[in-house]
């Protein structure tokens, strides 16, 4: 039987590409045998599926997420890192520490589950080692611990531990079927299995019930249909409630009392859309008092077994990473799925994802993610850039919390990035620049992280050349806003409020010869800035002009009447030139 599965919302495309994804894994693999390697093909509305090929993919998802997460090839990547590092004699002892520590952690995890004497061994003898003279024993230690890891039960065993308790569990799913502590001990076929019994059988035996009540022409058929899987708790419940209903009697049952999926319209729903379905924005049945369906309190929204296998595989179409959260010492790094949202067909945005979740591997920063995925965009599709979106969540279904960040790409912005994205490489350290980015795309201004910068540069005494290009760059993204392209003339004017902050600075170094004045005007003029106390930072700059003997440039008055400039571009512009070459390290040339 074949079934289209249409493109909705994110949540559910999400599924789609992680469907896709681990299709075409199975079929390269040879997992999915040679008379179902076309049984899922892709169209411009979503994926046409052949239901025949639903047995063979549980085994497909798993060994695509052991690939995928394999905890073997991650530690021997960051064993071999540290390796590099030890060989350092300075930094001996130092490195020593962290891969010792590194390699006890995963010892005990391999030790809990099984005995091995000579992992048992390896680590005892690792604990001897203290001295830079050891480095060779070390590295035939190590050598021998990557043999460990690779061993395919070790592997097997951490990788399921990995991706069901740092990905699935907590991001997703909660402890549905195979996530169940109870489900612990299962092995690879146990996993297989509970996924055909969890969301494969449902499927298979709802669809085929579905064909029985729409081509039948005896009740016959479907009480045979019901008799036959009477192990599905669903059927069971069927039978009794239809034991005494005509064919039509069941059609009509069908059509009042039994709703439409909320995902695919067309299908039956069984089941309902709650937390253990996808727990970042399900909510649990006997608390979802706003979720109620045709204001029925005590129906959820409806979801077809269909729907609910699909959005099983959304954690493999998402792309899976680390980030940091906050600034500075507030900073909480956390583990996100990430999403490329847009209305284009279903090969497209399969493969802007397939983009975006190999920028990610290499760890690219944000801007240049955003650059790279809208340099394709030509004149006549503006409308799908201008439906183009960022996604990306943090779950913890323990805690019931979930952090969702939209990052919508307007057409504005699209150019921007297309002209200038490179630029905000020299926003460092990367924390900022992720910072200025993802606040550009949700659609706020980024001036609370260029007034975070300018205090960290006055405090940690940095480079200031990075929150003059953050500060040019947002007064940038305000002309694009306004439909402003050419960037010549409000260039030279945040250039020249930069340099202006460079001469008085000097001057006043030339007058008192402390850099500490310097600081203590530049953290006032700063929080005049912040307060947005226009009159507070003019009476500042009127008395340093006077004390220095030098005439004030009248682009000052764009503070007062922001005619070309706005009032914190003024201000964080001359704050930034002010402390530029405060320091020694300061260099870099402005015109970036």
């Amino acid at each position: 039987m074949k079934v289209e599965l249409h493109m909705g919302g994110w949540m559910i495309n999400m599924g789609l590409v992680g469907l896709y994804r681990v299709f075409e894994y199975g079929r390269k693999h040879e997992i999915i045998s040679e008379e179902h390697k076309h049984s899922v093909t892709v169209k411009p509305w979503g994926i046409e599926l052949d239901t025949e090929v639903l047995p063979q993919l549980p085994r497909a998802y798993f060994l695509y997420l052991l690939e995928e997460y394999s905890v073997a090839r991650r530690e021997c990547e960051r064993l071999d890192a540290y390796i590099e590092q030890v060989k350092n004699e300075e930094q001996f002892k130092n490195h020593l520490t962290a891969i010792k520590k590194v390699i006890s952690d995963t010892g005990t995890k391999i030790i809990k589950y099984f005995t091995h004497e000579t992992l048992e061994s390896i680590l005892k003898q690792i604990k001897e080692i203290k001295k830079y003279e050891q480095v060779h024993q070390l590295e035939e230690h190590i050598r021998t611990l990557k043999q460990v890891y690779s061993e395919p039960k070790i592997n097997e065993k951490l990788t399921f531990n990995y991706f069901k308790h740092a990905i699935l569990k907590p991001l997703f799913f909660g402890q549905v079927s195979f996530l169940n502590v109870s489900k612990n001990n299962l092995d690879f076929e146990g996993h297989v299995e509970e996924f055909y019994n969890s969301y494969i059988f449902p499927v298979v035996n709802d669809l085929y019930l579905e064909s029985v009540i729409n081509d039948s022409h005896s009740m016959e058929e479907i009480s045979s249909l019901l008799e036959k899987q009477s192990e599905y708790q669903l059927f069971r419940q069927l039978k009794r409630a239809w034991k005494k209903k005509t064919l039509e009697e069941v059609r009509e049952y069908v059509k009042t009392e039994i709703n439409k999926c909320l995902l695919f319209n067309e299908r039956l729903a069984f089941y309902n859309f709650e937390e253990m379905v996808f727990s970042p924005i399900g909510v649990a049945k006997d608390k979802a008092f706003n979720f109620s369906w045709y204001f029925n309190g005590e129906q959820p929204r409806p979801l077809s077994s269909l729907a609910k296998l699909v959005l099983l595989f959304a954690p493999i179409g998402s792309t899976i990473y680390y980030k940091n959260e906050g600034i500075n010492e507030q900073t909480e790094r956390r583990l996100y799925a990430g999403f490329v949202q847009t209305d284009a067909t279903f090969a497209e945005v399969l493969q802007k994802n397939n983009h975006f979740r190999e920028l990610k591997k290499k760890r690219e920063p944000f801007n240049k993610i955003v650059s790279q995925l809208v340099q394709s965009v030509k004149k006549e599709s503006e409308y799908t850039v201008d439906h183009l979106f960022f996604l990306e969540f943090f779950s913890d279904y323990d805690s019931k919390k979930t952090h969702l960040h939209y990052y919508h790409l307007p057409m504005y912005l699209a150019h921007y990035f297309k002209q200038h994205a490179d630029r905000l490489d020299y926003i460092k350290p990367y924390d900022y620049r992720e910072q200025f980015v993802q606040s550009v795309l949700r659609g706020a201004d980024p001036i609370h992280v260029i007034y975070h910068y300018l205090r960290d540069c006055i405090k940690n005494e940095r480079s200031t050349n990075g929150p003059y290009i953050a500060v040019r760059e947002r007064n940038r993204i305000l002309q694009f806003k306004k439909g402003v392209r050419d960037m010549a003339t409000t260039d030279k004017r945040v250039t020249a409020l930069f340099m202006q902050g460079r001469e008085i600075r000097d001057a006043i170094i030339r007058s008192s010869g402390s850099e500490k004045k310097v600081t203590s005007i530049a953290y006032r003029l700063l929080n005049a800035a912040k307060a947005g106390n226009r009159k507070s930072f003019m009476d500042t700059l009127l008395r340093i002009y006077m004390s220095t003997d030098r005439p004030m440039s009248p682009i000052f008055l764009n503070a007062l009447h922001e005619r070309d400039l706005d009032f914190a571009t003024v201000a964080n512009a001359f704050i930034a030139g002010l402390l530029a070459n405060q320091y020694k390290e300061e260099q870099e040339e402005v015109q970036a």
